[in-house]
Formats: structure tokens, C-alpha cells, sequence
């Protein structure tokens, strides 16, 4: 700085001069020190579901460089074509050969197209999200969803080792691109901020990478969220134990970034368990700002008895039916009754004022324990099998519950050497188990590396929102029904992928005469070929080809891979809307399903409803007014169902909805459609 400003000195206009000192003195101020890259490398991402028109930005679905042409005009289908550099002006190219893109940080308006689901927990169970499409304009779309609602965001980016990983502009970006790490931090710079503003006030980023970008990503968090206002940990994972030889070293580790970007600064005491509690059991950590009304407890609960419908009756695992003997005047466990055999029957009984209890649930179906006999046994003798109340959902109304203290003196330790984290064993190999050999993923993430992550965040939030907007295979998802299986929770999980073929199956397909767009080539893309029906295969515990998933989980009582999981999941394509249509309320089917996930994603939505005065499907937390008249009507018809907890009021008016929120319970949100969403992606505009 000091020579440019020499060289500032030696200009002979006055203006001039003042004029660029100005500009440098601003330029000091904003980058001091710290990090220094290319900040807006421009970016362009395909769009899929509008139209190709007149003056729109495309690329041909079958070059491989991925130029950018302008569409000058279209006849009959037939798209002339101006390069926005190069040669090739007034080049011919028929529409359905074009692939339309847009500049990042130009308005667009993303919906969610349902590709089915699958339904495989109970009707008031909240559905998971797996969406096919580009994860900033998903972003923006999760702005206007859930801002300041995420428990975790778990981000596992592009790691840029110059292996043609990544896209940039549509194309791969390889170690012979001299501006790969500009580009990369230009990428993760844009997107960490759209998620900045997801998180809720005690909500922890959690972003993994290794040594290609680890340094470069640790100044870039600083940058964003700044030291005095976050707390920041990087722990070192051991995911490859027999290493990556590169000269004289075998790389054997990746890392995890833990940030929490704000706190609330009205109290400091100690941190609460569940923003960063245990791996394998809650920890206690340090000081930290924090909400006063976050709860701090000395143990934590697990339902008793198991409640798997494929795992979790008395003919699957004989050994774990037996008697639970309970003193009802002191409301305690105080030991088990005797073994039986396989088919003898169980007879109740009272000794005094002990009672037998067994795993009976409400039909007096014989279900079973957790746990074994002589595993009980044990933690009766440790104190830790309680009685936590009565409740008619039980056969015979004890609740019991396994009570595990938590260590409030032991922390994280910030290197986890675990064999459950090696990639290989239970990541490749996993995926092959529930795909079979056609699984072609490169290095997917341990499941319980992923678990582990997850767990230190969300352990005590049973309702968490967790997301992850690189969602590659799908491991995320399958973590949360991982915990979710631990303690009867009812966390959600909302997965971002793109549907990208690898570079090199690409090149095969185009010389096969395929190209993107194809449902030849669109087959072979990581959505539909991995993160899907991984998904599927996950829940069900049935593979593609139908066959039940060989083998059993490490966590979650050994879990068999085919008892699959009581959850429901909804696969969706991101697309995009005229928000024209939006305003005159044509399109209100199209944003739906955005509605119904920000509103929790539960029950069944109702579609071709926009004509009526109100909509307020049974089974589902959200509401709609179509007709401000109505609104009274609407707001008696709300009396009656106390679980809804979000309202989409449709008017023009803003004096009109603010009436209306105004008579509106206190324990609901509301939106105003359609402004509310369509100013979310306006303001988003950067450009």
C-alpha cells in the first residue's frame, strides 16, 4: 500500500488524485489484512423448468467448454445464438439443444415439484426433504422458509483437490485452473452468507474439508462471522486409518469447522448441553452467550421399550421379553423377572406392592426391551431404569425409561480417532450394501462420522431442523434417522443436491451422443443414481432391486439395515416460477409444497384449493386465507384446530395483514402472500 500511495503522490491532477486516494483509503478500511481472493468471479448456474426466450443467457447441452451465448431470436424452435465472448455469432441451435442459466445474484423465483415420497412413519410424523437442484438458489428459496429456524446446518463442500470435484460456471474446475482457489472461495463466500441467516440464535455451522482449502475456509469463517461475535472449533476426524500417500506423508484425517455465528449477549453461563454436547455422550464445554431460558439437565431420557415396527416385537428378539418388576408405592424399578423361553407364556403378577410390567404396548401386542436381560440387570444395579410416570399409550401404564446421567465435567476432544469413522467401512462399503455394486459415489462420509457431528449439536433437540445443502449420497439424512431411532425424536432433515454426472461417465454419454437434459444422461447424475434411492433403501430397508438390506448399524441398539426406519421423506425438483403468475395468484399450487415444509412439512397438502375462501387440511400445521373477507370466518375456523402454527394470509394490503395479525393467536406465524415471498428473492439481488 505504501508504494501505491508513493505512486498516488506523483499525480499531476489534483481530482484525479484526491479522487483515487479516496477509493484506496475505502479499499484499507474494507480488506485490512486477512483473506484476499477474487471475491465476485462472476457465476452461472442452470436453471431447469423455464423456457428458452429472446435475450436469456444459455449454453449448449453438448459442449464441453460450456460457453455462454445470448439468444437473439427464436423461430420455429430454432434459437440464434450470440457468444458473450469468442467466435460463433449467429450460430443456429434448436431450443431442446439449450440449457438456460442465470447469473448468480440475478433475481429468479424457485419453486418445489414433488417427485414422490415415501410414507413409512405415522401421519402426524414431520416429512424429511430431498431436493434435486442448485443449492444457492435453494438457499434463497430457504430464506423466504426457514430463516432463523435451523439447529444445524452441515455443510460437506466440494474439497477442490484439483480432481475435477466441482463445477464453477457450469463446468469442472481442475488444478490447471490458476484462479480454482478464487473461484472455490468466491463459491463458499456467497452461499455461507445466504445460510447465515437460516440459523437460529444458538444454531452451530458445521462445515467439513481437508487440506486442499482448510486454511483458506478457516479465514473465510473468520471473515464472516467475526471473533467477537462466535464461537469457533475445528476437530480433526480420522476417516481414512490406512492414509493418502502423497511424497513422504499418508493423509489419514479431514476436518470439521464447528461455528456459532450469533448469541444472544443479555446472560453468560455455562454452555448447555445439545449445542455441542458428546459424541458419545453429552459433554459439557465453556462458557458461551446463550438464552437464558435454554435448559440444562443433569441426565437425559430414552424410551424403553423399543417401538420399530419390523425389529420391534417378541418373535424378532425373544431374549429382550421379560418382566420388569416395579414397586408401585415407591414408583421404582427394582429388578427383572426370569427368562423365558421363546413361545412360553408370560403371566403378570404382584408380590406386595411389586408389579411385573412388561413390553405390551396399547393392543397388548408383546413388543420388546431395549435391551437384554442381563444388560438390564446391570443398569437397574446402576440406578439408571426408571419409572417416569403412567400413560395410557402403554399396556400397562408404567412409563419406564433408561435415565443416562451426563458428565457436566467432560469436553469434546477436538481429534476423534474412532474406527466407526473410517470412510471406507462405513461409507463406501455402506452405500454398496444398501445400493449394491453399482454404487458409484466417490468417498462418501462415514454415517456415523456424519451422526457424531450431528449429535454434538442436536443431542438435546428433539424437534431439531437440521440441513445440509451439499447433500451428496445422502448421509446426513441418514444420520438424523440414526438419532431420531436413539430417542424416539422427531428431528427433520432437508438435503440439497444437484444431479451432476462425474466428468468422466459425462464424456462417455456425449460421445454416445447424449447430453444434459437427456434422460439417459440425467440418470447417471448423483440425485438419481445415489441420493435417492439411497434415501429409499434407508427407510424401507428394501434395495433397488428389492431385495432387504444385508447387515446392521453400530448404533441404535444394532439396528438391522433392513428394519429400516419409522420416517416419511418427500423427494422434490427445484424449480422456478413467472413471478408475474405468482402476483395474480396462478401459481399458488407451484409454491405450495414451500409452505408446507416452512410450516413443518406434516400430513397431507391440499392442491386446487386457490379458488376457495380458506384452506385448513386436516392433519397439516399450516392455513391459508385466500379471501381477506373472509377473515373471520377463517380466524373461528382456526379455534377449532390449535395445532396450526403457520397462516399464509393472502392480500395486497400491507395495512390489511397487519389488521389481521393482529387478531391472529399468539403462538402462530404468518406470511403475507404472495409479497412476502416474492420480495425474498428481489432483495436477494447482488448484481
Amino acid at each position: 500500500m505504501a508504494k501505491i500511495e508513493d505512486l498516488i503522490g506523483r499525480i499531476s491532477d489534483a481530482a484525479l488524485r484526491d479522487e483515487i486516494a479516496r477509493e484506496v483509503s475505502k479499499l484499507k478500511q474494507t480488506k485490512s489484512f486477512g483473506l484476499v481472493f477474487e471475491e465476485h468471479i462472476p457465476e452461472v448456474v442452470p436453471l431447469v423448468g423455464l423456457p428458452i426466450a429472446v435475450g436469456e443467457l444459455v449454453q449448449r447441452r453438448d459442449d464441453p467448454d460450456k460457453r455462454l451465448f445470448r439468444v437473439r431470436a427464436i423461430e420455429n424452435d430454432l434459437a440464434t445464438l450470440d457468444p458473450l465472448e469468442g467466435d460463433g455469432a449467429g450460430a443456429e441451435v434448436q431450443t431442446d439443444k439449450l440449457q438456460l442459466v442465470k447469473w448468480v445474484g440475478d433475481p429468479v423465483y424457485p419453486a418445489l415439484a414433488s417427485r414422490g415420497s415415501i410414507t413409512c412413519g405415522s401421519p402426524d410424523r414431520p416429512y424429511h426433504a430431498v431436493i434435486n437442484g442448485e443449492n444457492y438458489q435453494a438457499l434463497e428459496l430457504f430464506g423466504f422458509m426457514y430463516e432463523g429456524q435451523v439447529d444445524c446446518l452441515y455443510l460437506d463442500p466440494p474439497y477442490n483437490t484439483g480432481a475435477a470435484d466441482w463445477k464453477y460456471n457450469n463446468r469442472y474446475v481442475e488444478d490447471t485452473d490458476s484462479w480454482r482457489h478464487s473461484k472455490w472461495l468466491s463459491f463458499m463466500d456467497k452461499r455461507l452468507r445466504l445460510a447465515h441467516r437460516l440459523l437460529k440464535p444458538n444454531g452451530v455451522l458445521v462445515v467439513t474439508i481437508d487440506e486442499h482449502e482448510v486454511h483458506h475456509l478457516g479465514m473465510l469463517l473468520e471473515d464472516l462471522f467475526p471473533t467477537s461475535n462466535y464461537m469457533h472449533h475445528m476437530v480433526t476426524i480420522v476417516h481414512n486409518p490406512k492414509g493418502t500417500y502423497k511424497a513422504n506423508f499418508a493423509r489419514v484425517d479431514e476436518y470439521a469447522f464447528f461455528v456459532v455465528p450469533e448469541l444472544a449477549d443479555d446472560v453468560i453461563q455455562p454452555m448447555p448441553r445439545g449445542m455441542f454436547a458428546g459424541a458419545e455422550s453429552p459433554e459439557h464445554m465453556e462458557r458461551l452467550r446463550v438464552q437464558e431460558d435454554l435448559e440444562d439437565p443433569a441426565y437425559q431420557d430414552y424410551y424403553l421399550r423399543r417401538r420399530g415396527q419390523e425389529s420391534g416385537y417378541r418373535h424378532q428378539r425373544p431374549n429382550q421379553f421379560y418382566a420388569i418388576l416395579v414397586d408401585e408405592d415407591e414408583e421404582r424399578v427394582v429388578g427383572v423377572g426370569p427368562a423365558l423361553e421363546k413361545d412360553e407364556e408370560y403371566q403378570t403378577s404382584r408380590e406386595g406392592s411389586v408389579v411385573t410390567v412388561y413390553p405390551l404396548d396399547t393392543r397388548n401386542d408383546e413388543r420388546v426391551w431395549r435391551y437384554s436381560r442381563e444388560t438390564m440387570e446391570d443398569y437397574i444395579e446402576e440406578g439408571e431404569i426408571v419409572v417416569t410416570g403412567h400413560s395410557a399409550r402403554t399396556g400397562q401404564g408404567w412409563v419406564l425409561n433408561h435415565r443416562v446421567p451426563l458428565d457436566p465435567n467432560k469436553r469434546l476432544k477436538t481429534v476423534w480417532w474412532e474406527r466407526r469413522h473410517d470412510a471406507g467401512m462405513h461409507g463406501s462399503d455402506l452405500l454398496t450394501a444398501f445400493l449394491g455394486d453399482s454404487a458409484a459415489f466417490p468417498f462418501p462420509k462415514s454415517v456415523y462420522a456424519v451422526r457424531d457431528c450431528l449429535d454434538a449439536v442436536v443431542r438435546n433437540r428433539p424437534e431439531a431442523l437440521v440441513m445440509d445443502v451439499f447433500a451428496g449420497s445422502g448421509t446426513t439424512l441418514h444420520a438424523t434417522c440414526l438419532l431420531n431411532a436413539r430417542d424416539e425424536a422427531r428431528r427433520r432433515c432437508v438435503l440439497v443436491t444437484n444431479n451432476d454426472v462425474d466428468e468422466k461417465t459425462a464424456k462417455q454419454l456425449v460421445r454416445k451422443g447424449y447430453s444434459a437434459g437427456d434422460p439417459e444422461f440425467e440418470k447417471n447424475g448423483i440425485f438419481e443414481s445415489v441420493t435417492m434411492p439411497r434415501t429409499k433403501a434407508v427407510i424401507t430397508g428394501r434395495r433397488p432391486d428389492g431385495d432387504p438390506v444385508e447387515g446392521e448399524h453400530l448404533w441404535a441398539d444394532r439396528r438391522p439395515y433392513a428394519d429400516g426406519f419409522e420416517e416419511n421423506v418427500e423427494f422434490f425438483d427445484l424449480t422456478y416460477v413467472d413471478p408475474d403468475q405468482v402476483q395474480l395468484g396462478r401459481q399458488f399450487d407451484s409454491i405450495l409444497p414451500a409452505l408446507w415444509l416452512a410450516a413443518g412439512g406434516i400430513g397431507v397438502r391440499e392442491t386446487g384449493v386457490s379458488d376457495r375462501d380458506f384452506s385448513i387440511p386436516e392433519g397439516c400445521s399450516y392455513a391459508v386465507l385466500f379471501r381477506e373477507v373472509r377473515f373471520a370466518a377463517f380466524l373461528d375456523a382456526l379455534e377449532e384446530r390449535p395445532e396450526i402454527t403457520s397462516v399464509y394470509l393472502v392480500t395486497d394490503s400491507e395495512d390489511a395483514y397487519a389488521e389481521m395479525v393482529a387478531d391472529l393467536p399468539g403462538h402462530i406465524k404468518s406470511s403475507m402472500l404472495y409479497t412476502d415471498y416474492l420480495r425474498n428473492f428481489r432483495i436477494n439481488e447482488v448484481r
